[in-house]
């Protein structure tokens, strides 16, 4: 600190950051060449010697350090300008300065006292050349040096950092206030002429070291070669802060260390890195911590025989999230994660890939754990899931959940790349998603095979629509009572360029499980609807529905729409839905079903009989029709108990006051035992096979 102005805005200004100010100070300090800048210590040596110095006395920096010099032509003058400096904190004179050639100049000197508290440690020194010759010294102003000075008192006094200026000798000429506040050396005032391996104790030593205890020159020694190579060095105080030190080097062999509490900013930066590779929401890994696991267990991009990697992908958690919020799926995943955690062994990684999608990293000879490991997680991940949740009015209440998993393994074996691992790992998912839920897979060659003609087949259904290559077929649904056509049943038809006809069992599973299906299905809506508009008859057109075209009111506009651009009756229009909807569904299904009802829409339960829905749920949807699975007719004829199931369904019909609609009807053995169980319609190739719009009229 320098005077006592300076002591007042310190106080004032404690720990505000001033770059500006630092770097200006260094560069009037140690750059500017029109004004003789040096540090002094309390005895008058000289400790610093700038270029301005130099230039304006001709004596070198390692000729003055050390040296005191004399102020005007009295004796004891010199004296008296630094008792007067160290008296008022600032002495402000005029009087010859000597050359090293012999001559000398008329200098307006400002002397400034720099204080450790009452101490003082040295005197800051600006010295200008006032033009005087032949005894006759100048008439000058002295505002532009007293300026200068200002800027260096402030610099030093408002710096955020701790300065030390060390002489050649390695020892400590001048210390700042911020050096103590940072060290709490309140105590230790008597620093001038330390060594600078004590001051390092002081910063960085345990009590037992400090002031030159112990081993301090070991706590230099670390950081010695970087701060001399220039690099800002962050080391760790006893009280677990970070400190930044820069090393600067000051003519004559002098250098000042600056001493900055970079804390929070490493803290931040810490927290940014774990975010970088983990996940926020269950703290797990993410896929780029789990891709640099990966990686650095490959250093020459193999991974290790025996290593495993499991993919995990939940059942049902899209109907959570869609019934209960965004908040009960959260709070479901971090529960899921728990378990994950608990059940990997080290060195295991769990990570979370986004949405409801898990992977395990079992490396090295761990991987023998992974099959007894999806065995077991398919059991815990299925057991239930307390999720609180909030009603209106009344107190938070858990509701227990329930998901399952699907899992897929892949081994490395020899060659294996982390690439080619992850592509692996998805392939047996994707395998043991297809085989149900609750189900795990091991990765074989073929199924790569397989994944990747899905992918060829997906990426050719999407350009299939725009390209004109798809079509709809009708088959008849027939009243049993009265013989006719009752309904005709839109089936949607691709023919490929190269592959030819493409059966809906490939392609329609592949678009089911993308946002694609919704595409397709609202033009198999639209297409429907005008081809029934042409009908000359007024049988029903019915139109399968996904479950991915439900729960947000896109369907019931959709068909508002197709029903008011072809002036179609709503009552022709049935949509079909299947098992797999009540089982997955949330309130924004209900209401999209109800709406749809109340606009005059027939709703029919395609494939009932082979899902998981139970009657509780088939009455509490308003369902005009039942459509039983073709299985069940086909062996009702020989088996008794197919035969029970179909006279099951139509008394549950009867009851409910819902018609019902016998699937696969293909010859007059089964049309006499639905007509016999009271079946009210039936469909299949005894009626008729599905045959193009154009011909659909005539069956």
């Amino acid at each position: 600190m320098i005077g006592s102005d300076a002591r007042a805005t310190m106080a004032g200004r404690p720990d505000e950051p001033s770059p500006a100010l630092h770097d200006a100070y260094s560069r009037l300090v140690w750059d500017v060449t029109d004004h003789a800048l040096c540090l002094l210590d309390p005895d008058g040596r000289v400790a610093a010697w700038n270029p301005g110095a130099e230039q304006l006395t001709g004596y070198r920096a390692a000729e003055v350090i050390g040296r005191t010099f004399a102020y005007g032509e009295a004796p004891g003058e010199g004296e008296a300008a630094l008792a007067a400096a160290r008296e008022a904190g600032r002495y402000e004179t005029e009087g010859w300065w000597p050359r090293r050639d012999g001559s000398r100049f008329w200098a307006h000197t400002i002397i400034a006292a720099i204080r450790d508290g009452d101490a003082v440690a040295g005197f800051a020194q600006v010295i200008r050349d006032r033009g005087g010759s032949d005894g006759i010294p100048p008439k000058t102003e002295s505002d532009q040096i007293q300026a200068v000075a200002l800027i260096l008192d402030l610099a030093l006094s408002t710096m955020s950092q701790g300065l030390c200026l060390f002489d050649a000798g390695r020892t400590a000429r001048l210390l700042n206030q911020r050096f103590f506040e940072m060290f709490a050396a309140a105590g230790e005032r008597d620093l001038i002429g330390t060594p600078i391996e004590a001051i390092w104790a002081l910063a960085f030593g345990e009590p037992g070291v400090r002031r030159g205890v112990g081993h301090p020159a070991g706590l230099l020694a670390g950081h010695e070669a970087s701060l001399a190579r220039g690099e800002t060095v962050v080391a760790t105080a006893p009280d677990g802060r970070a400190i930044a030190l820069v090393r600067r080097g000051v003519p004559g062999g002098a250098f000042v260390v600056t001493f900055e509490d970079v804390t929070r900013q490493r803290q931040a930066e810490l927290e940014i890195t774990r975010l970088a590779h983990h996940d926020a929401l269950t703290g797990l890994a993410n896929r780029a911590m789990l891709w640099r696991r990966l990686s650095e267990g490959a250093p020459e991009g193999v991974i290790p025989g025996g290593t495993a990697l499991l993919f995990l992908d939940l059942d049902g958690f899209k109907a959570i999230n869609d019934d209960l919020g965004h908040q009960a799926g959260d709070a479901l995943l971090q529960q899921v994660a728990e378990r994950l955690r608990r059940a990997v062994p080290e060195p295991g990684l769990v990570a979370r890939f986004g949405g409801d999608e898990f992977a395990v990293l079992l490396p090295g000879s761990t991987g023998d754990l992974a099959v007894p490991l999806a065995e077991g997680l398919l059991i815990d991940l299925a057991r239930p899931y307390a999720i609180a949740q909030e009603r209106a009015q009344q107190r938070a209440h858990e509701r227990p959940c329930h998901v399952s998993a699907s899992i897929g393994i892949a081994f490395a074996e020899g060659g294996t790349t982390p690439d080619a691992m992850l592509r692996q790992a998805d392939c047996a998912l994707y395998a043991a998603k297809g085989a149900g839920k609750a189900a795990w897979r091991l990765f074989t060659p073929a199924m790569e095979s397989e994944r990747s003609e899905e992918l060829r087949i997906e990426q050719d259904l999407r350009h299939a629509l725009p390209a004109g290559q798809l079509s709809l077929a009708y088959q008849p649904i027939v009243d049993l009572a009265r013989g006719a056509v009752a309904a005709r049943e839109a089936l949607l038809r691709w023919t490929h360029p190269e592959r030819g006809p493409v059966s809906p069992r490939r392609f329609i599973p592949l678009a089911e499980k993308s946002e694609l299906i919704r595409t397709l299905g609202f033009w198999v809506l639209d297409r429907a609807c005008r081809d029934a508009a042409a009908w000359p008859d007024s049988a029903r057109v019915c139109v399968n529905v996904s479950v991915r075209q439900l729960g947000d009111g896109s369907l019931p506009r959709a068909v508002e729409a197709a029903l008011a651009s072809t002036g179609l009756a709503a009552r022709r229009l049935e949509l079909e839905i299947t098992e797999t909807v009540l089982s997955t569904a949330s309130g924004g299904i209900a209401d999209d079903l109800q709406l749809l009802h109340a606009m005059g829409v027939r709703i029919s339960l395609d494939d009932f009989g082979v899902g998981f829905s139970s009657l509780a749920r088939v009455r509490a949807f308003p369902f005009d029709r039942i459509k039983l699975d073709g299985s069940f007719v086909r062996d009702a004829v020989e088996r008794p108990d197919c035969r029970a199931i179909v006279g099951v369904v139509a008394e549950l019909g009867r009851r409910l006051g819902i018609e019902t609609v016998a699937e696969g009807v293909e010859t007059p053995a089964q049309l006499a035992v639905v007509r016999e169980e009271g079946f009210t319609e039936a469909q299949g190739y005894l009626f008729g096979r599905a045959v193009p719009a154009a011909r659909a009229a005539g069956s």
